[in-house]
């Protein structure tokens, strides 16, 4: 397995400015971990992002990465919404690219998406002669029709944005091979410009650690869901779930929804409509510590996100960490969630099953430790965050060694 240790520093030092929308920094997990690997493989990081929560300042140091601020916009209910969040955000980051052209003009701009039109943020820094990265983290147009149940123009406008950061980009990030087949294919992303950089769990942050009974919240056991709540998440049936065990006489359950996200305030109503408040914990966003505990305490985790064609084609970050933590899950039997989790999971679908799941594992506490002590095994094996830097060193190498074509794209390296 190969470790953050085995990196070979960059000796020049290149400055990477990465442009985040979706979250703010260090929230976007992803995002905090390439930005804190490659400092310590010896680049020199920016990361322009939103204000986050309780995050006045505009200008900060994150161990080692610099991180410059732009005000978003509050409002992301709804289409229109969304598009005011782009708009502000857009305004923002080229405010803060346009600074940094003039103090410390960075040598590669990396792109996270969503959006995926932030590239045409860099085209000054790309004329100068600066690489470009594009960090794949979402499929955008699936994205779009899993929020709103339709494709029309703006799926067919986010197609084309989606082009546009393929074909502008030197190097694109896939964050599993499902992803890196888009980028070839619908993209048309030469092989040796695709690199896969998972989004795997840090050793160092996710691990267990003595259980906590008092989040239990009286009751014997704890079934915990924890990531960001948004509609494709498959949420409600987690309150199916809990309804469906409460009627069968099951009151040794207490089901915490750990963390933010759109969808976290129709959960909390949700709850409360269908009388289970009691049988609830939803604590929005938790620090680091709570993360753990909420982890080493939970008998079981859950993954419920519907079968779609984003879904079917995404890891799921918070299944990799329960992994980590060591912990047996129930989850929807999506394909590359198949692949990555193998045998080493309980697989159900619907609410039915996923109850009957969950009492199978809750009454055979040897079962639930065995497949925990697996999942963890499988994480051990090139999935974890370490196993992911030295791919990430290569592809950051290799957009700076990269020929710029005519149009703007790479010319490949030599």
């Amino acid at each position: 397995m190969c470790g953050e240790a085995n990196v070979v520093a960059v000796v020049a030092g290149p400055h990477v400015l990465i442009l985040l929308e979706n979250e703010p920094y260090p929230y976007d997990r992803r995002v905090s971990q390439e930005a804190q690997a490659l400092t310590r493989a010896g680049f020199r990081v920016t990361v322009a992002a939103p204000h986050g929560p309780e995050q006045s300042a505009a200008e900060v140091g994150e161990g080692g990465v610099r991180v410059l601020r732009f005000a978003g916009s509050p409002d992301r209910t709804g289409m229109t919404g969304y598009l005011r969040e782009y708009g502000a955000a857009m305004r923002g980051l080229w405010r803060i690219a346009r600074r940094l052209e003039r103090e410390d003009p960075p040598d590669v701009v990396m792109a996270a998406n969503p959006p995926d039109f932030l590239l045409a943020i860099a085209e000054p820094a790309r004329r100068r002669g600066a690489r470009l990265v594009f960090d794949h983290h979402d499929l955008s147009p699936e994205l779009f029709e899993e929020k709103f149940g339709r494709r029309g123009p703006l799926h067919r406008l986010l197609l084309a944005a989606e082009r546009y950061a393929f074909r502008r980009a030197d190097v694109v990030l896939s964050s599993n091979e499902a992803f890196a087949e888009i980028a070839r294919e619908r993209g048309g992303v030469p092989a040796d410009r695709v690199f896969v950089v998972r989004n795997g769990p840090d050793d160092g942050r996710i691990h267990a650690v003595p259980p906590r009974p008092e989040l239990r919240g009286g009751r014997e056991h704890l079934v915990l869901w924890m990531g960001r709540m948004s509609a494709q998440e498959g949420l409600e049936q987690m309150v199916d779930v809990a309804e469906l065990l409460t009627r069968r006489g099951r009151d040794d359950i207490t089901f915490a929804a750990v963390g933010p996200g759109d969808a976290r305030a129709g959960l909390t109503a949700e709850v409360r409509a269908r009388g289970l408040a009691d049988r609830f914990v939803l604590p929005g966003r938790v620090d680091d510590d709570l993360v753990r505990a909420y982890l080493s305490t939970a008998a079981v985790c859950l993954s419920l996100d519907r079968s779609s064609p984003m879904n079917d084609r995404s890891t799921m970050i918070k299944v990799l960490e329960y992994m980590a933590a060591g912990r047996a899950i129930v989850q929807t039997p999506l394909p590359e969630m198949r692949r990555v989790c193998g045998d080493t999971t309980a697989w159900a679908s619907g609410p039915g099953s996923v109850a009957d799941a969950i009492t199978a594992l809750l009454d055979d506490p040897a079962e639930a430790r065995r497949l925990g002590t697996a999942a963890r095994a499988r994480i051990e094996d090139g999935l974890l965050w370490s196993d992911q830097v030295p791919r990430l060193v290569e592809a950051l190498n290799a957009a700076l060694r990269s020929r710029r074509s005519p149009t703007g794209g790479s010319a490949g390296s030599p």
